[in-house]
């Protein structure tokens, strides 16, 4: 009976953990290269129930064999006789579908896409097959109908599970907060005329010096400081090809690779990289962004362009941000209801109880 009351409250608890988001998106709607965040959510594991049944009686369902699509060099799996199990904390989930790729260590994991649309197996859960987590290296592996993993043409395990007697489906206790990430998707392009405002066109972040190391950002409103020196609106020097970069000169000139021309002659080339683990980095404060901890940046060539004289404004839609607001708002009030409805049953119950 419970169960219902577990999945209201924490539908509520998330609720709020996306008010809070939403808010901050708004907030900073009109901040120069504000990427907008989400809230990434996942049910807790699905535990099978069962009825009783006369151990006679009992038997296995066999499988009918599963759906594969193949999705790069992942599979999403599904059926609708036995379930996939997964590796939760220290529990196994049972899921109806799945989809799974080989992870850094060359194991079988659940994955999700990133928001270059590849896929990305960290934070993923490990697959179990019948003889546990399955392992294939960094071989090439199939996934065929009867849910055979083969890697080389050779079966190492069985992804399905048959389901056993007197299982009638599952259950779980609501949803929890996976993540929170960052959607790196463009904002418009503002024109300021500014001759020390920039703007990336493409995939690609500032590289900026602070007190606690480099840090990347999308936001190019730059000034200069009293040293001459080319900084954030915070005070953070921005860096170039050969560190800090210092201008002196009446004119100002900034081309679409980078490259810094004062009074017409080169003097350095703003330091632009792009990311490919761009997935694994953490908002900082003032609009700024660092590497996970432990995690090193792997860079690769900046192919966009750099505008001189325009801003890049934030990419939240203040629409659509109002509408979940409000959805959400609904959503919670909905919940609480339904925690009321728990509360009077209850204590109807125990009053009732009392009486006897």
């Amino acid at each position: 009976m419970l169960r219902g009351l577990y999945a209201a409250t924490t539908g509520m608890s998330i609720n709020t953990k996306k008010l809070d988001v939403i808010t901050n998106n708004i907030a900073n709607m009109n901040t120069a290269g504000y990427k907008r965040d989400l809230v990434i959510t996942e049910s807790f594991p699905e535990v099978l129930i069962s009825k009783q049944v006369d151990p006679r009686e009992g038997f296995e369902e066999p499988s009918k064999g599963i759906e594969v699509t193949k999705v790069g060099s992942g599979y999403e799996l599904k059926t609708d006789s036995g379930y996939f199990r997964t590796k939760y904390d220290n529990m196994n989930s049972h899921e109806r579908t799945l989809k799974v790729a080989v992870n850094k260590d060359g194991y079988l994991s659940t994955f999700d896409m990133n928001s270059s649309g590849n896929i990305n197996t960290n934070g993923g859960n490990l697959v179990i097959g019948n003889k546990g987590p399955i392992f294939v290296g960094q071989a090439p592996f199939e996934i065929n109908e009867n849910g055979q993993v083969l890697v080389d043409g050779n079966p190492v395990d069985n992804l399905v599970m048959p389901t056993p007697p007197g299982v009638i489906g599952t259950l779980n206790s609501g949803v929890k907060i996976n993540k929170i990430a960052t959607n790196f998707l463009q904002g418009n392009m503002q024109n300021t005329e500014s001759d020390l405002d920039m703007a990336i066109d493409g995939d690609g972040f500032f590289q900026i010096q602070t007190p606690d190391g480099i840090r990347y950002t999308r936001d190019g409103s730059f000034k200069l400081n009293e040293n001459k020196e080319l900084v954030t609106q915070d005070g953070y020097p921005v860096l170039g090809e050969y560190g800090i970069i210092e201008i002196d000169a009446e004119k100002i000139g900034v081309n679409e690779r980078g490259e810094i021309l004062l009074d017409n002659e080169y003097w350095d080339t703003l330091k632009v990289v792009d990311l490919e683990n761009k997935k694994d980095l953490r908002k900082l404060g003032n609009n700024t962004y660092k590497m996970e901890e432990g995690i090193e940046p792997i860079e690769k060539d900046f192919n966009g362009k750099v505008l001189q004289g325009f801003l890049e404004g934030s990419n939240v839609n203040s629409i659509k941000e109002m509408s979940k607001m409000i959805s959400l708002y609904r959503n919670y009030e909905t919940n609480q209801k339904i925690v009321k409805a728990y509360d009077e049953t209850l204590g109807k119950t125990v009053n009732e109880i009392g009486k006897v």
